[in-house]
């Protein structure tokens, strides 16, 4: 077999497509905190599904010929249903941190999500527990506890208990729909899209029991169009392709790049300043996954050895 003939094409490739991915994320915070003076989070919910579902309708009838019909099952409809809840929970459970807590203090507690990955990976995928990946969940949890008391570990007093669980449970509703979403056999853009709509009358649901539904201003909605085109429509095409052609612990390792750039862009653009706590937690949170990569190169070459 020739050299190449294993190589991923670069629409495949998850050294491709993470690193392109996780910089349209990174931008995630700032843009959706700098939302959140104008408009609230239902409505930033409802309007980012909204153009991600027309933009996805669009791109279907498009590209009709070439997709392949959907084989609906029980279990099918089932994972594509719990794929779009917690799509939607996350976005929803981090929308509502956001409102609550610095969005430094957010997005670092949601970059636990590597860390959920691959715990869930365990039950859902079969993926071994190994002592590194225990040490990267205990960083994890320190880091957490750290950005949680603003280092008063002594007297435990949480700055904001409610926004802090958000962030978390925005964390554990990514874990889950990354492994949920790997289990998906079907068609990618029209398991994409079913997904997209679930969320989208998700959103409308909570939209309507907890805001007042109006049009926003032009700014606004330039802002959520943005977050809907690289967080949802672009977003999830080039994450359920990474899935597909790669292990779910893999696609968590390149997570590692996109606090730094969500770090960047919080600063630059929201003003909010890091305090020494807030590095040393996030330094313990963010090491958690290149741990496990180093353990995972370690095992590797130790049974490459007893092999050879």
């Amino acid at each position: 077999m020739p050299a190449n003939a294993k190589k991923l094409r670069a629409s495949q490739n998850p050294y491709v497509l993470m690193p392109i991915l996780l910089l349209m994320w990174g931008s995630l915070a700032a843009v959706s905190k700098l939302l959140l003076r104008e408009i609230d989070s239902y409505h930033v919910l409802f309007y980012m599904y909204g153009f991600a579902v027309i933009a996805f309708a669009l791109i279907l009838l498009v590209k009709r010929r070439t997709v392949t019909a959907y084989v609906w099952t029980s279990r099918t409809a089932a994972l594509l249903l719990a794929c779009g809840l917690f799509s939607f929970l996350y976005d929803f459970f981090y929308m509502q941190s956001l409102a609550r807590i610095p969005a430094v203090e957010a997005s670092m507690l949601n970059y636990l999500f590597p860390i959920f990955i691959v715990v869930f990976a365990i039950p859902l995928h079969k993926e071994k527990l190994n002592r590194y990946k225990l040490l990267s969940i205990a960083m994890g949890f320190l880091g957490t506890v750290l950005l949680m008391t603003k280092g008063d570990l002594s007297s435990l007093a949480f700055t904001n208990p409610a926004g802090d669980a958000l962030a978390i449970l925005a964390a554990v509703s990514w874990g889950l729909f990354t492994n949920l979403a790997k289990k998906n056999k079907q068609d990618m853009l029209l398991g994409t899209f079913f997904i997209t709509v679930i969320a989208f009358l998700l959103s409308a649901c909570s939209l309507i029991a907890f805001s007042s539904p109006s049009v926003p201003g032009p700014s606004a909605l330039g802002g959520v169009l943005w977050l809907s085109m690289s967080n949802v429509v672009i977003g999830f095409f080039l994450y359920f392709q990474a899935l597909r052609y790669s292990p779910a612990s893999l696609i968590a390792s390149f997570t590692f790049v996109t606090p730094f750039v969500t770090l960047a862009l919080i600063v630059l653009l929201l003003g909010e300043k890091l305090t020494t706590v807030d590095y040393a937690a996030a330094l313990l949170i963010l090491a958690g996954v290149p741990v496990q990569q180093i353990g995972s190169a370690i095992a590797a070459r130790r049974k490459q050895q007893l092999i050879s």
